[in-house]
C-alpha cells in the first residue's frame, strides 16, 4: 500500500480569518495538519502557534516557505502582499492557497498566473462557496430546468458602514486602497462573482461605474455593472 501523503501546511498570516473561517478546517481535512505559521509581529505568531498545537512559527515569511517540512502554503495575508508569498512559494516548488482577492490588482494577478505556468506549480484561490451544499443546489436547479430557461441575471448586495468606517484615522484595512486594492467590493463581491461564472460560465464582457457616495474613506462605496456570460446571458449588479 502507498504511504499516505499527508499535507503539511504553512500559514503566512494568523488573523481573523484563520482563526475563525479556514484555521480550524486544516486540521479537520484527513491527510492536512498545520506545520508551521508565520506573522511579522513574534508574539503573535507564538501565541498563535501555541493556542493552535502548531510545531513551528516563525516571524519571516522565507524562513516558513524554506520548511523542509512544509510542502504546501496558505496565505492569509491582506492583498498587497499576495503576489509577493505566493511567486515566493511556487518558485520554491510548494503549491499555494491564497484567500481572495487574488491579489491588488490586475496585473499582480498576472504575474501570479504566469509564474505558475512557468513552474508548473498551482496556485488557488479561496473561492470555496461554489462546493457548499446551498449553492451547489443552485446550480442543480438552474442547470436540470427546475427554474425554467434565464432570461436575465441581477445581483444586490448592500451593507451599512460598520463603526470602524467611522473613524477616519484608524480605517479598516479593506478600504485601504495601497493594501486591500480598493474597498469592500474587492474584498466582498469575488465570491459573488465566482458564484456567477459557476453557474453561467465566465464573464465574456463587462462594463461599470464606481463611486464614493458617502465620503468616509477614500475608495469606492459603490459599485454598479453589466456583465455577459458565454450565450449571452446578461446581467447586471449593485
Amino acid at each position: 500500500m502507498d504511504e499516505e501523503v499527508i499535507i503539511k501546511w504553512g500559514f503566512i498570516g494568523c488573523g481573523e480569518v484563520t482563526e475563525k473561517k479556514s484555521g480550524p478546517a486544516f486540521s479537520l481535512v484527513p491527510g492536512s495538519k498545520i506545520e508551521a505559521v508565520m506573522s511579522r509581529n513574534k508574539e503573535k505568531a507564538r501565541s498563535y502557534a501555541e493556542r493552535h498545537g502548531i510545531p513551528k512559527w516563525y516571524t519571516y515569511a522565507q524562513e516558513l516557505v524554506d520548511d523542509p517540512e512544509v510542502n504546501a502554503v496558505y496565505i492569509a495575508t491582506p492583498p498587497s502582499s499576495h503576489a509577493t508569498f505566493a511567486i515566493m512559494a511556487m518558485k520554491a516548488g510548494k503549491p499555494v492557497y491564497v484567500e481572495k482577492p487574488l491579489a491588488a490588482n490586475y496585473e499582480e494577478c498576472c504575474r501570479i498566473n504566469r509564474v505558475s505556468a512557468q513552474t508548473g506549480i498551482p496556485c488557488f484561490v479561496a473561492y470555496y462557496r461554489r462546493y457548499l451544499p446551498y449553492f451547489a443546489k443552485v446550480k442543480e436547479l438552474i442547470h436540470n430546468g427546475s427554474i425554467g430557461r434565464v432570461l436575465n441575471v441581477q445581483i444586490r448586495f448592500a451593507v451599512p458602514p460598520r463603526d470602524l468606517d467611522y473613524n477616519s484615522r484608524e480605517l479598516p484595512w479593506r478600504v485601504q486602497r495601497d493594501i486591500a486594492g480598493g474597498g469592500y467590493f474587492y474584498d466582498l463581491a469575488p465570491h459573488q462573482l465566482d458564484l456567477l461564472q459557476d453557474f453561467f460560465g465566465p464573464i465574456i464582457n463587462a462594463q461599470g461605474y464606481c463611486t464614493n457616495r458617502e465620503g468616509l474613506y477614500a475608495t469606492e462605496d459603490n459599485v454598479s455593472a453589466c456583465f455577459q456570460f458565454p450565450d449571452g446571458l446578461p446581467e447586471s449588479g449593485l
